[in-house]
C-alpha cells in the first residue's frame, strides 16, 4: 500500500484488492499531511475488514443483487429508481468495492446532483443510504458511509393543484371517456395513480359507499390498509362503469389495463390543450383532492387520513390554504 500524487495534484492510495487486483482510491486532497492521515485511517479500515471477514463486492455487482431483493419488497417504480441510482453511482466511482466508498466520494457525487436541484441530491442520498443499509446486513460493509452525510434541507414548495373552474375546462378537452372517468375519480378520492389503475371491483362496497385499499392488488405506499368513503360523483362513475364492466379492473383503457406511462402522457397532453399550467401532472389530481377539501374547511387531520399519510406533518403542506383560520385567530386581538 503506497501514496502517490497524480497529475491533477490529488493524492491517491494504491493497494491490492482481495482478488489480487491492484487499484487505487482518492484521498480527495492535494495536501500531503491530509493524505497521510487518510492513508493511516484507510490502513486501519483494511485491517478491520480482514478481521471481520467483510465480503468483497463492487457497487455494480451489488446493484444486481439489490435489484432482486427490491423486486420482492418495493413497488416496480421504486425498484427502477434504486437500479438507476445505484448504476449511476457505480459508474461515477469507477465501480469500486463497497468497502472503499468514503464520505469524500459520496460528497463529490452529491455535489454534482445539487447542480440539478437539492431535491435530486436528497433523493439520491436517501436511496443510496437505504441500499447500503442492506449491504451492511449482507456483510459487505462494517458501517454505512452514507450515515455520515447530513440530509439536505429542501425548501418547502406549495403543492400544485387545479382550481375548480380550470378543472371543468380540463374535462371539456378530454375526449376519451375512460381517461375522463379516471381523472374525475382521482379528484374525488385522492387515490394515487397506481391505486387507481389496479383497483378491482372486489374492493368496492356499493351498499355502504366506500372502497378499500387492502394491499392485495397493489401495496399502498405505507403498506397500511385504507378505507376511502365515496362521494355521490365518485359513485356515479362506478355505477356507470359497472354496467359495462368487462374484467375485474374498475378502470381500463379500451377494455385493457391502463399503462401508467401512457396515462401520464395523455393527461399532460390534455393539460396543454386546456392551456393550464404545463407543470401539472397526473399526481396533481391528488393534490387537487386535498386542496379542495382544505379550502372547504375539512381539517388537516381528516385530509391526512383520507390521503393515507403516515403522519399529519406530511399533510401540512396544504395548511397555507387555511389562511382564513389564521385571520380569525388574529382578529381575536380586536376584541
Amino acid at each position: 500500500m503506497n501514496l502517490s500524487k497524480r497529475s491533477n495534484g490529488i493524492y491517491y492510495v494504491f493497494y491490492l484488492q482481495p482478488n489480487g487486483k491492484r487499484t487505487c482510491i482518492s484521498t480527495g486532497t492535494k495536501l500531503k499531511n491530509e493524505a497521510l492521515k487518510f492513508l493511516s485511517e484507510f490502513q486501519i479500515e483494511i485491517k478491520k475488514r480482514k478481521l471481520l471477514n467483510v465480503i468483497p463486492k463492487t457497487v455494480l455487482d451489488f446493484r444486481r443483487e439489490f435489484a432482486s431483493y427490491s423486486e420482492s419488497f418495493h413497488r416496480p417504480k421504486t425498484t427502477k429508481q434504486f437500479n438507476a441510482i445505484l448504476k449511476e453511482f457505480g459508474e461515477y466511482c469507477n465501480n469500486l468495492q463497497l468497502s472503499e466508498i468514503n464520505s469524500q466520494i459520496i460528497e463529490k457525487y452529491l455535489q454534482q446532483k445539487t447542480k440539478v436541484s437539492l431535491h435530486t441530491a436528497q433523493k439520491h442520498l436517501a436511496y443510496l443510504r437505504s441500499a447500503f443499509n442492506k449491504a451492511v446486513n449482507d456483510k459487505y460493509l462494517l458501517t454505512n458511509p452514507f450515515h455520515k452525510i447530513t440530509n439536505y434541507k429542501i425548501p418547502e414548495r406549495q403543492p400544485l393543484f387545479i382550481d375548480e373552474p380550470s378543472f371543468q375546462v380540463l374535462l371539456r378537452v378530454i375526449d376519451n371517456q375512460d381517461i375522463k372517468d379516471i381523472v374525475i375519480f382521482a379528484v374525488k378520492t385522492g387515490l394515487r395513480q397506481m391505486e387507481l389503475t389496479t383497483l378491482e371491483w372486489s374492493q368496492i362496497n356499493f351498499k355502504d359507499r366506500y372502497l378499500i385499499l387492502d394491499n392485495n392488488n397493489h401495496t399502498t405506499k405505507n403498506k397500511k390498509i385504507r378505507t376511502i368513503p365515496l362521494s355521490i360523483e365518485a359513485m356515479q362513475i362506478l355505477v356507470e362503469r359497472e354496467m359495462n364492466r368487462n374484467n375485474e379492473l374498475v378502470f381500463t383503457f379500451n377494455q385493457e389495463k391502463f399503462n401508467p406511462e401512457y396515462l401520464s402522457k395523455q393527461f399532460k397532453k390534455y393539460v396543454i390543450k386546456a392551456k393550464l399550467n404545463p407543470k401539472l401532472k397526473f399526481h396533481s389530481l391528488r393534490h387537487t383532492f386535498a386542496s379542495w377539501l382544505v379550502q372547504k374547511g375539512v381539517s388537516i387531520y381528516q385530509v391526512s387520513k383520507l390521503l393515507g399519510h403516515a403522519n399529519v406533518e406530511t399533510t401540512e403542506i396544504y395548511s397555507h390554504l387555511r389562511a382564513e383560520d389564521l385571520r380569525s385567530a388574529v382578529n381575536v386581538l380586536n376584541n
